[in-house]
């Protein structure tokens, strides 16, 4: 007993004694949250160019809410069950512009422009959008819980008063 409280007490101090050393760099929860978060959104881009449902599947909330950019809403499973019906194929589709926001410890949102080349049927366009996705935390996993995208259309800038 006296040996296992003396190991104890001895692993204790040599952890305080790392953890309290200046100019060791410790990094936050929420600077490892943004990074794994844009890890998974580029499983995620990856899984759609595949037509990987399963894949999709394992990345997406069950509680998802996805706003398409022409207004239609749909739920995971018909979110994942249209992506991989084999009439839509998506190509070179990549992010930029990302900004996040990290409003609580469990959930990353990202801003920024989505550009990829569609197929809708037989035709082929080029697709390029704003978007904002919010990512959970659930139970270690980060999952899309909600997107919205939007096509650009114009400013929005309020023209000054004379």
């Amino acid at each position: 007993m006296r040996i296992t409280l003396l190991v104890a007490g001895f692993i204790a101090v040599v952890l305080a004694f790392l953890y309290y050393t200046p100019g060791v760099s410790r990094a936050s929860s929420a600077e490892l949250a943004v990074p794994a978060v844009l890890r998974a959104d580029n499983t995620r881009l990856t899984a759609m160019m595949a037509g990987d449902g399963a894949a999709l599947a394992r990345l997406l909330s069950d509680e998802l809410v996805f706003v398409h950019s022409d207004g239609r809403v749909e739920g995971k499973a018909d979110y994942v069950k249209n992506m991989t019906a084999g009439d839509t194929a998506y190509t070179n589709a990549r992010t930029s512009e990302v900004k996040s926001l990290k409003p609580s410890t469990d959930i990353v949102i990202l801003i920024g422009t989505q550009d990829m080349r569609k197929k809708l049927g037989e035709t082929w366009s080029d697709i390029h959008l704003q978007f904002m996705s919010v990512w959970r935390n659930e139970n270690g996993t980060w999952r899309m819980f909600a997107w919205q995208s939007m096509k650009p259309s114009g400013s929005s800038v309020v023209p000054g008063k004379k």
